[in-house]
């Protein structure tokens, strides 16, 4: 599952289904937030949590987590077009896929473990995988599971008028039928040997078909496999408590709450309260406030989402159809100011969608160095210089004039200091120093980008942990290269995330060659969570809630 997202108008135009928050500036300014929190309208979740006696509250909670959710996670689906939050309070929480997807161990790669399922077995010819269910899992109405449940919810997500789950279907689409062979073993025939078929498999929760078989998906009662289950979803809190029956190990922590506080202010000053154990991401102008009173039992949370900003490159259009030139670009895009200064460091330098964790789970690859001198080494090579001395390079009297389209996201101006330049002025600067022109464009760019009419667009890329990334690299096609050809087969037919791990480094090679996009910065929100939070474990953005168990206040 994995989105290309263009980026115009100052929103987002999703040419897949992505869920991918705008980049947070630093419009609330506390140097001391417990103070301004005083001042402000506070959530009345977090108000009730507070008796006016002054104590440390953890003591009357010692059996409940508490998470600031800083956007309202709208309908709690973990299926029908869910938004971030909804998909991290739903997702191995109240519902359950069939495999569960570990992180990576010390070498980096991830690997598949047992879920629902307590065994699978990938045919001799790859076009069949075979699940047998655990025994003994329940719904939390008290329904048995069984492959009925599957078969459901996988068909329900490969039919084409379920509306809602576009962004789960791709994931489906070498699936050919869903059998059932018993109450406890199904069957997926696939059309090829997919082992993205397999990866869904960890990715996809199992819905009880008795309860949505008779309703749209969106209006489904929130009942699921998983070891909590919905106590509550009132007054800005949505309580997860610990279901009894549950079929595998109980979680450590029987009460799970989840906190929406749209005010980061007003979070803080919680979590100094001891009223929030985990703040996932902080505004610019707390990160310093990490090390303040009240906050240093917490320590810093980095969830590392697989998601990074890029310059997508039309190598069907002349002059980017010289790899030469997209190289140059490269070159021309600073990336660790853009990273400190545009986004205050709440990214990091990449250059393509492969790290640890990434949408391609691979070893950290190298990222290229802002150098226009070598960019212009390279246009002097691929015939472009400046013939008439006008400070433009240009070839047999055609000038280098590139388009870019992208969004209208003027700079934010800072009470401290002048407006701050986004990272597209900062690339469109560096290209006119080495000589090139680049008009910037702000108009919807949907039908221009699906006919190629384009030379550069800005993108987000956002996906799950591990995905295939060919859509993310279509502009390759153009460019003729058989070797990402070759590269994204191979990590295709590799049913084992270790060995997709391994050949993640020729990919990275091969796009060294072309250059068909290039990669800005990766997403890297910082947050806090409480010393009390014990066995945190970060994987695919998020926190693995069932790992966790919590210590004395």
């Amino acid at each position: 599952m994995v989105a290309r997202t263009l980026l115009v108008c100052g929103a987002a135009a999703c040419v897949a289904a992505c869920d991918s928050p705008a980049r947070v500036k630093p419009w609330r300014h506390a140097p001391d937030p417990t103070a301004e929190a005083e001042h402000v309208p506070r959530s009345r979740a977090l108000a009730a949590a507070d008796d006016g006696s002054g104590g440390d509250p953890r003591p009357d909670r010692g059996h409940t987590l508490r998470i600031d959710v800083d956007a309202d996670p709208g309908r709690l689906s973990p299926v029908v077009t869910p938004s971030l939050w909804a998909r991290r309070i739903t997702l191995g929480t109240v519902f359950e896929p069939l495999l569960r997807y570990e992180p990576g161990d010390a070498s980096g790669a991830g690997h598949y473990a047992p879920r629902l399922a307590k065994e699978w077995r990938v045919m001799p010819d790859g076009l069949e995988i075979r699940i047998y269910l655990e025994d003994n899992v329940t719904f939390h109405d008290g329904a048995a599971l069984t492959t009925s449940d599957v078969q459901f919810t996988f068909d329900t997500i490969r039919d084409p008028r379920t509306r809602g789950v576009e962004h789960l279907r791709p994931l489906l689409a070498d699936v050919a039928a869903i059998e059932l062979i018993t109450a406890r073993e199904v069957r997926l025939r696939l059309n090829r040997p997919s082992p993205w078929a397999l990866r869904a498999l960890a990715e996809i929760p199992i819905l009880p078909m008795h309860l949505c078989d008779a309703n749209a998906l969106g209006a489904a009662p929130l009942v699921g496999t998983g070891p909590w289950k919905l106590a509550s979803n009132k007054n800005g809190v949505v309580h997860l408590a610990r279901y009894d029956h549950y079929w595998g190990r109980a979680p450590a922590i029987p009460d799970v709450e989840f906190v929406y506080e749209t005010d980061a202010a007003a979070a803080l000053a919680a979590a100094k309260r001891g009223e929030l154990d985990i703040i996932p991401a902080l505004i610019p102008a707390h990160l310093q406030q990490a090390d303040a009173p009240g906050l240093a039992t917490f320590a810093r949370l980095d969830l590392a989402p697989p998601r990074m900003r890029a310059f997508d490159l039309n190598p069907a259009h002349a002059p980017l159809d010289d790899p030469r030139v997209r190289h140059a670009l490269a070159l021309l895009v600073d990336r660790k100011t853009i990273a400190t200064r545009v986004f205050e460091n709440l990214a990091r330098p990449v250059a393509w969608p492969i790290w640890p964790g990434g949408i391609v789970s691979g070893p950290d690859v190298d990222v290229p160095p802002f150098d226009p001198a070598a960019a212009g080494k390279l246009l002097d090579e691929a015939g472009w210089v400046d013939s008439d001395k006008d400070g433009f390079r240009d070839q047999a009297g055609k000038p280098l004039r590139l388009v870019l389209i992208g969004a209208e996201h003027p700079g934010v101006k800072d009470v401290a200091g002048p407006v701050q330049k986004t990272e597209r002025e900062m690339f469109v600067d560096a290209a006119r120093r080495a000589g090139v022109r680049i008009e910037v464009r702000t108009g919807p760019p949907a039908k221009r980008y699906e006919d190629g009419n384009w030379d550069i667009v800005e993108v987000e890329l956002g996906g799950m942990v591990d995905s295939d990334a060919t859509a993310l690299v279509a502009g390759a096609k153009h460019a003729g290269s058989t070797r990402i050809d070759r590269a994204l087969d191979a990590i295709a037919a590799a049913w084992d995330p270790a060995d997709r791990w391994k050949l993640s480094g020729e990919l990275a090679a091969a796009l060294d060659e072309t250059w068909p996009f290039v990669g800005i910065v990766a997403d890297a929100p910082r947050g806090l969570v409480s010393a009390r939070v014990k066995g945190v474990k970060v994987w695919d953005g998020w926190i693995d809630l069932t790992a966790l168990s919590l210590a004395g206040p």
